[in-house]
């Protein structure tokens, strides 16, 4: 059985080969290492002249993807925490998100940034945040976290292949030895991903065979694993069934 960061590698892997344009930018992504947490794995072997190195500067480094972007090119760039995701601020919400605005949407900047966030797994103060919070709602900035659903990996090469406004893609770090789910498994086991028509993703799931749900929980990336144990709970002791959005 697949796991959710075997499914954003291959969303790499596919990405790089079905279009010339897509770059990989990260500090220690190249094999054999692979990244921090081996989602980049394979990549740099398979495709050695479109994967990149960098020192560490994440401002640096978005500041290159941006020309890149700029210049026709897909660059990913990975950020190996999230905490240091504040560190590209400047280029991400300052110069990424205005550049299609500023030019009188002449240019598009298809750029996505990858970086794993949160905690529990022991790495201390400066590596277990979640800071997407302080990029909701920032204009032209288009906010991407899976679940473990099925569809982290289609997210992800959506998001890099057809977006073409900056992404910043937000992997919790929990969910990548998480098994990913397919339909008709698991106690929750009816539920539908949408790509839709140019709006955000969502994922809708039910208890299967059950009566109109009574409540809507709205949540996203790993949050999903939390309030789908609600939900199983509220189900089994309080008969109160959920749907999750």
């Amino acid at each position: 059985m697949a796991t959710v960061l075997e499914g954003l590698n291959q969303a790499l892997l596919h990405s790089l080969e079905h279009d010339n344009n897509v770059l990989l930018l990260g500090e220690d992504i190249l094999d054999p290492y692979g990244g921090a947490f081996k989602v980049t794995k394979r990549c740099s072997s398979a495709f050695p002249d479109r994967v990149f190195t960098t020192p560490i500067s994440e401002a640096g480094l978005l500041g290159i993807a941006n020309g890149l972007a700029l210049a026709g090119k897909k660059p990913v760039v990975e950020i190996m925490f999230g905490d240091f995701i504040t560190l590209t601020m400047d280029q991400l919400v300052n110069h990424a998100t205005k550049f299609r605005w500023m030019y009188n949407d002449s240019v598009n900047v298809p750029l996505v940034v990858r970086t794993p966030m949160g905690g529990r797994r022991g790495y201390g103060p400066t590596h277990s945040q979640s800071l997407e919070k302080h990029f909701i709602g920032v204009p032209g900035l288009v906010m991407l976290a899976p679940n473990a659903l099925g569809g982290a990996g289609a997210l992800l090469e959506h998001a890099i292949l057809h977006e073409t406004n900056p992404v910043l893609f937000v992997e919790h770090k929990l969910l990548y030895t998480s098994i990913v789910q397919q339909q008709g498994q698991g106690e929750l086991v009816d539920f539908v991903v949408d790509f839709g028509e140019g709006d955000t993703p969502t994922s809708v799931l039910r208890f299967a065979g059950i009566p109109q749900h009574q409540a809507t929980i709205a949540t996203y990336g790993y949050n999903f694993e939390l309030a789908r144990k609600a939900a199983l709970e509220l189900a089994y002791e309080q008969e109160v069934f959920c749907e999750i959005v």
